[in-house]
């Protein structure tokens, strides 16, 4: 069984944040859905499935990668066609291997079957804040998990999970596709 660092995980994670009330998302499926689906439940897994049937996503037959550092306790995949974009929503929690001991993941993420140059400047001005790390491709966002996260700086990952868990949320564009995943990590 490997065994990965806190920090490993996180960049690998995904958060909910400080959602703008006044962000519009009536032109991007892709990130209402997440809005709704992933981050209005702060990643609960349960609730966040209630709001994707809710939402008319459907069950797919998607089979997630395999991650030997994660034992999945729960997963499931939907879909839904808004428009001319394929949206996949992916659901699994179970717990994540460390060097240090087993932490609860939860992740929810949410793909199209388009290009989207834009997710990512999206998804930095929805938050209200810079990625932590950014490449061409991702940009990822640590925060605290609740109904209205805050940012946390890298240096506050493990006193964040001391005092109960964080979350990540990254973007990412791609030539073909665009994902957002919100991972939450707790003790």
């Amino acid at each position: 069984m490997i065994r990965t660092s806190l920090l490993a995980v996180a960049s690998l994670g995904v958060l909910a944040l400080p959602m703008a009330a006044s962000a519009d998302t009536s032109d991007d499926p892709a990130l209402a859905a997440f809005q709704a689906v992933c981050v209005a439940h702060a990643n609960n897994y349960s609730g966040a499935l209630d709001a994707a049937k809710a939402a008319g996503f459907t069950d797919t037959q998607l089979i997630p990668p395999t991650d030997d550092s994660m034992s999945i306790t729960s997963t499931q995949a939907r879909e839904k066609v808004v428009g001319t974009e394929h949206l996949t929503l992916l659901l699994q929690q179970g717990l994540r291997h460390l060097k240090s001991g087993d932490i609860s993941e939860a992740d929810c993420k949410i793909s199209t079957d388009q290009a989207d140059n834009g997710v990512r400047e999206r998804t930095k001005s929805w938050l209200g804040f810079g990625p932590d790390s950014s490449d061409d491709a991702l940009s990822t966002f640590y925060v605290k998990t609740g109904p209205q996260p805050e940012h946390i700086a890298q240096s506050g990952l493990n006193a964040a999970l001391a005092a109960g868990g964080f979350s990540v949320i990254k973007a990412q564009q791609d030539p073909a596709s665009a994902t957002l995943v919100y991972t939450t990590f707790s003790k």
